[in-house]
């Protein structure tokens, strides 16, 4: 198991990395389609391994209240570690740069609408909850050997290659967005009972009007 892990990880990170790598040549939206890459590889590797998908926290963990409740709670996370930590940096002059998702958000209606759909509720909402606190946690934690000792080092391991993900904001942006890949990753487990389904909910709320509000200012 844990050498199927080992092997999964690095075949996800070749992936995952060498679309993400696109950017230096100029290719625009390797976010989304390093995402879309990403879960592609994982759902392939689920398959071979005849793993399934609620394996990964592709479950329910409660009701339809629960669920929208858990989802509040973790759009209300988001948005604390992020002001904290954005405060934190600028507070020592290193604020994070702003996020290209935003420098780059399309400025006629429809190209904001179709961003929304596929930049936050496909790439960001559903991409990054599935690969990160999907893919990679349960990897990672197979990878170090299962128990509580595990979890903590997959959490983290998971939360590093999430910030490490979100270079573009510079050093204090991955710093950031790696304490919110942290905290995410305690409320999946905890929280949310290890159902994703809150966190993608809760994730494409945040993000559906972060955008809109920057695209209507």
């Amino acid at each position: 198991m844990r050498i199927n892990a080992f092997t999964d990880l690095i075949l996800l990170g070749i992936v995952f990395w060498a679309v993400w790598s696109l950017r230096f040549f100029g290719v625009a939206d390797v976010g989304l389609l390093s995402m879309v890459a990403g879960v592609g590889a994982g759902a392939l590797l689920l398959a071979m391994r005849k793993e399934h998908w609620r394996d990964i926290g592709l479950k329910s963990g409660g009701n339809l209240g629960w669920t929208l409740a858990r989802a509040g709670e973790f759009a209300l996370l988001v948005l604390a570690v992020s002001a904290l930590g954005i405060g934190i940096a600028t507070a020592i002059g290193h604020p994070p740069a702003t996020s290209s998702v935003i420098t780059g958000q399309p400025q006629t209606l429809p190209g904001f609408l179709l961003d929304i759909l596929f930049g936050v509720w496909i790439g960001a909402a559903l991409g990054e909850e599935i690969f990160f606190r999907g893919f990679l946690l349960s990897k990672f934690r197979t990878l170090f050997g299962g128990g509580r000792i595990a979890l903590a080092l997959a959490i983290l391991a998971q939360a590093i290659w999430f910030g490490a993900g979100h270079a573009s904001q510079g050093l204090s942006g991955m710093i950031v967005t790696g304490a919110i890949g942290f905290a995410l990753a305690i409320f999946f487990v905890t929280r949310a009972r290890g159902s994703l389904i809150p966190l993608i909910l809760g994730h494409g709320f945040v993000n559906t009007v972060t955008l809109t509000i920057a695209f209507f200012n």
